[in-house]
């Protein structure tokens, strides 16, 4: 892993974590395996900006449900200190599980703003889009990186490979790479465009933070919720037998067209 890549990775990973600092209180904390992810769709994103140009040039693989780095992995630790962050280890003691979690925390504007500035517009947006859409949830990014498709043209262990396929390039026009040859005037012109969206982005979070929070009210768990609950399961019809067994499936169904392209039904 050279040092530019070091650099890019390191910067990422703060600037994932201190942007879910930006997020509500109880959504803050990130552990390893959102950050990952996260440089993951970042990288990805940031691919169909640069015709299959990732921004960390990681090597990703297909491991277990999706997609891992070991590099990136262990840079977790060495980047978020560095800016200060907080690491909180929780230890758990269960039937199925005897082990510890880590959490990763930090709140601090000056550092976001510094990064943000530091980092390209496709990255930043990207990394606001994801983590204000996930946070620390962690079933539900599993769930959509594995759908994402570099996973679903890959089979387990397989490095995953970022160049566009014909349906992403046909539905979409940002996968286009911008020149870097502009003139002092278009680079100038290209920073104000970027300064606004930056804005445009931090005004919407302010906004965000100023709006009331809607409060859930849970229903009364009484007999009239009890008999509605039978009610409904009595208009499902009968209730679905339970069999056990073993399926087996054919290796070659991980790179099916069933899998990979989306006009198989």
């Amino acid at each position: 892993m050279g040092a530019s890549n070091i650099i890019k990775t390191d910067r990422l990973l703060q600037f994932i974590l201190a942007t879910a600092g930006q997020e509500d209180f109880k959504n803050r904390e990130l552990g390893p395996i959102h950050l990952i992810k996260y440089i993951y769709l970042t990288d990805l994103e940031h691919a169909e900006h640069y015709n299959g140009i990732t921004y960390t040039s990681l090597p990703w693989k297909f491991h277990h449900f999706g997609p891992w780095c070991n590099e990136a992995c262990l840079r977790i630790e060495p980047a978020l200190f560095a800016i200060g962050a907080e690491k909180k280890v929780i230890e758990l003691e269960k039937p199925d599980y005897h082990g510890e979690f880590v959490r990763w925390f930090i709140n601090n504007d000056e550092v976001y703003n510094k990064l943000e500035r530091q980092l390209p517009l496709v990255i930043t947006t990207s990394v606001q889009k994801y983590v204000h859409k996930f946070n620390a949830i962690t079933e539900d990014i599993l769930h959509f990186v594995y759908k994402t498709w570099p996973m679903l043209r890959a089979k387990p262990g397989d490095i995953l490979d970022f160049g566009i396929p014909d349906y992403i390039k046909k539905n979409s026009d940002v996968t286009k790479s911008i020149p870097d040859n502009l003139s002092v005037r278009q680079k100038k012109k290209k920073k104000q465009a970027i300064d606004a969206l930056k804005e445009k982005f931090r005004k919407k979070l302010e906004d965000k933070k100023k709006k009331p929070k809607l409060r859930f009210s849970p229903p009364p768990y009484d007999d009239i919720y009890l008999e509605g609950l039978k009610t409904l399961d009595s208009l499902a019809g009968e209730q679905i037998k339970t069999l056990k067994g073993t399926v087996s499936f054919s290796d070659d169904i991980w790179k099916s067209e069933a899998r990979s392209d989306p006009d198989v039904p």
